[in-house]
């Protein structure tokens, strides 16, 4: 016969509950009434068993459960542990990244800038050159032109003190003749210059240097000596007669 299964569950938590194999084979045995059939509780005692292999099967899955729980739950841990770290050090680097980004923007500005403030200095420093090449060209030609101001200074003053010894020699000549030569045979011959209307001629005459006032005729014309003078030539030592015609001089 079946026996009613109590309806009270506190039963199970009674001390003097069975643990462990007798358990299962207890709970059956609430369940059935006893029978004095061998083989129907052979059978029983098979179920139990098998029940109380499945049992212990589940146990020890559930235990390998518990224990790959506990084990993914650490893992779980550590992962959102290193997700925590890799993004406050994701977020370090993107904000590092940053301020190399706005640092790298401020250098490549300051380059600009610095490269703007070359091209301006390339084009100062060109003209600065040019001014510099047209200041030397200047120098060169005004030293070109001083020093070929200095040579005609030079020769200027060089000619200057020619005249100035040639206009002595002949005042001085002038002078000596004017009072009349002491030794109208100093001379080694002398030049005649015939005065006319077409100018000067020269005509030379070797001997006796002829005195101041002496009409002398020359190719049918009568002259007359008018002043005598020292050469301008350098070197030549001869008398420089000046004559006029006679009848011009008469005239004067």
């Amino acid at each position: 016969m079946q026996e009613d299964p109590r309806g009270d569950r506190d039963w199970e938590h009674w001390p003097g509950r069975k643990v462990g194999d007798d358990g299962i084979r207890h709970r059956l045995r609430a369940l059935f009434a006893a029978t004095d059939d061998p083989e129907l509780e052979a059978r029983i005692e098979e179920k139990g068993r098998e029940i109380e292999e499945h049992t212990d099967q589940l146990q020890a899955t559930i235990s390998d459960l518990e224990r790959r729980e506990a084990r993914t739950g650490q893992l779980r841990t550590a992962v959102e542990e290193m997700l925590r770290q890799g993004s406050a050090e994701l977020d370090e680097r993107h904000a590092a990244l940053t301020q190399l980004s706005l640092d790298l923007a401020a250098r490549e500005e300051k380059i600009r800038a610095d490269e703007r403030d070359i091209a301006v200095r390339k084009q100062e420093l060109g003209a600065v050159e040019l001014r510099c090449a047209a200041v030397e060209r200047r120098e060169a030609g005004a030293s070109e032109r001083e020093s070929e101001l200095d040579r005609i200074a030079a020769d200027l003053e060089g000619r200057e003190r020619d005249v100035a010894e040639e206009q002595a020699g002949a005042q001085t000549t002038v002078v000596a003749l004017s009072r009349g030569p002491s030794n109208p045979f100093s001379f080694d011959g002398s030049v005649l210059l015939l005065g006319g209307l077409a100018g000067y001629r020269m005509i030379e005459r070797p001997g006796v240097v002829i005195p101041v006032g002496t009409i002398i005729e020359i190719e049918g014309t009568a002259y007359v000596v008018a002043r005598l003078g020292r050469s301008p030539l350098v070197g030549d030592h001869r008398c420089w007669t000046y004559v006029e015609l006679a009848g011009a001089q008469s005239e004067n």
